[in-house]
């Protein structure tokens, strides 16, 4: 998961592939929700909202983060389990 943090001027979407969690987003008068998220589920965060994923399940989460405009996960690539999926993968090409 990741720690209470937002993106400004990015939307993000959050796709939950594997595992299960808690998903926290503040609502436009910064006050916390949180739902409990798994495999399937999808995630909108507007831009500027803070928000946070816990892994609260025995197996590790992977997630899909899609965002827009693109940018934030530049910072990501830094993470020791980043992997970039060259697009030719993505399509089969």
């Amino acid at each position: 998961g990741h720690t209470r943090h937002n993106h400004p001027s990015a939307e993000e979407i959050i796709f939950i592939l594997k595992g299960h969690g808690e998903q926290m987003i503040e609502d436009e008068n910064g006050i916390p929700e949180t739902r409990v998220v798994g495999p399937g589920c999808t995630v909108f965060i507007p831009d500027s909202r803070f928000h946070a994923t816990h892994n609260s399940g025995l197996d590790p989460m992977e997630i899909f983060v899609v965002y827009s405009p693109t940018g934030p996960e530049k910072i990501l690539q830094d993470a020791p389990d980043f992997r970039l999926i060259p697009a030719n993968e993505l399509t089969g090409d």
